[in-house]
């Protein structure tokens, strides 16, 4: 089975006026966190899909020029880079 990050729609908030950190942060308005895949490693991005929170998953992402999520970098701190992400079964 081929699987592919499909999101349901795109949320047009203010992730600077969210509260919260780099990776994670507070919608007042949908009282969710919306997590940053950017800032997470594919590993990282792939855990959180794995195990994502009872509330549901929301998240914001960088892309390069073809549409492709950028993940931070395992091997160069501080670069992005593209990673081919399928989101992984989650665990029962």
């Amino acid at each position: 089975m081929r699987r592919s990050l499909k999101l349901k729609f795109a949320c047009h908030e203010d992730w600077d006026s969210f509260v919260g950190d780099d990776k994670r942060r507070l919608c007042e308005r949908c009282v969710r966190n919306v997590h940053d895949l950017s800032v997470l490693t594919r590993n990282e991005a792939q855990e959180l899909f794995r195990h994502p929170p009872a509330e549901g998953l929301c998240v914001r992402y960088a892309h390069d020029g073809q549409g492709r999520v950028l993940f931070r970098s395992e091997r160069y701190p501080g670069r992005q880079v593209w990673k081919r992400f399928v989101p992984p079964p989650r665990e029962s």
